[in-house]
């Protein structure tokens, strides 16, 4: 585990706060361990299923809450339930299946209460991070080295909240407002 991500889970915990985060392969020993702890379907605690349709696109969301937190490194410091999300969408195009795997140092059992919050991150990633690659155009970059990267990353934060503080929720025309 990354220095920096023991640091931030700590923090967050010792803040009397808690976390949801996606595990992603690059977590290879930890995903790999929920993978196995979810197929045994042992400590299953709840299920919650949602559909939705929108602009042509029909979802249904599978959100189980899981206890069962065996081989699970005690560094993923605060760790308390594992959620699996399974979504099937069909469009025209056809159809996939997602599975995706969070941690959370939440300890509820309320698979909904874990599907709202994770489909509400969506909403932050839409209104910012999309924001930031699309309109600020962060993803070509060319500074790569040093704190450069973070420190323009912060700085685009800045700019998109102090748009939106003076009323302004197209950060397109913001920015050409600005000029």
């Amino acid at each position: 585990m990354p220095y920096i991500v023991k640091k931030t889970l700590e923090t967050i915990i010792k803040s009397k706060n808690d976390y949801i985060v996606q595990v992603k392969g690059n977590q290879k020993k930890l995903f790999e361990q929920i993978k196995a702890n979810v197929a045994t379907k042992k400590y299953l605690m709840h299920t919650y299923q949602e559909c939705s349709l929108l602009r042509g696109r029909d979802e249904l969301r599978i959100t189980k809450v899981y206890k069962n937190l065996e081989g699970i490194s005690p560094e993923w410091f605060g760790i308390k339930r594992i959620i699996e999300t399974t979504r099937y969408v069909k469009t025209k195009k056809g159809q996939t299946i997602e599975i995706v795997y969070h941690i959370s140092s939440v300890a509820k059992n309320k698979a909904d209460f874990f599907a709202n919050h994770i489909r509400s991150h969506w909403g932050i990633e839409n209104r910012l991070h999309w924001v930031k690659d699309v309109q600020m155009k962060e993803d070509k970059s060319k500074t790569k080295s040093g704190n450069a990267p973070e420190n323009l990353s912060i700085m685009r934060n800045i700019s998109i909240n102090l748009f939106r503080l003076n009323g302004k929720d197209s950060i397109k025309s913001a920015m050409e407002w600005s000029i």
